[in-house]
């Protein structure tokens, strides 16, 4: 019984970093279609960005795709950490199972 604790543990914990990572790759890609979207506007073309509930007016564009752009980053690195992770926790569950098949 006490074997199967690391390996349920392992699994979770599993589970939990690919929900993760398949959220922050989404937003990821939702900030990109943004950015790539806001490159796209015309001059002069009012720019809105939401704030809570509300619909703000944007009063300089390029502070906003800096902003989307900085933001894009980060999640990108903490994909790749997440991805990293996941990559460990796949080799750790497939040792577990060997360590376990051969008892």
């Amino acid at each position: 019984m006490s074997d199967k604790i690391p390996i349920e543990q392992i699994v979770q914990e599993l589970q939990i970093v690919s929900q993760q990572f398949v959220s922050v790759q989404t937003q990821v890609r939702e900030l990109e279609a943004t950015i790539q979207h806001l490159s796209n506007q015309i001059e002069g073309n009012t720019v809105y960005q939401q704030v809570g509930p509300l619909l703000v007016e944007v009063d300089d564009i390029e502070v906003l795709n800096k902003s989307l752009t900085e933001t894009c980053n980060q999640l990108s690195e903490h994909a790749e950490k997440l991805n990293g992770r996941e990559n460990e926790l796949r080799a750790a569950y497939e040792n577990a199972v060997k360590q376990f098949e051969s008892a």
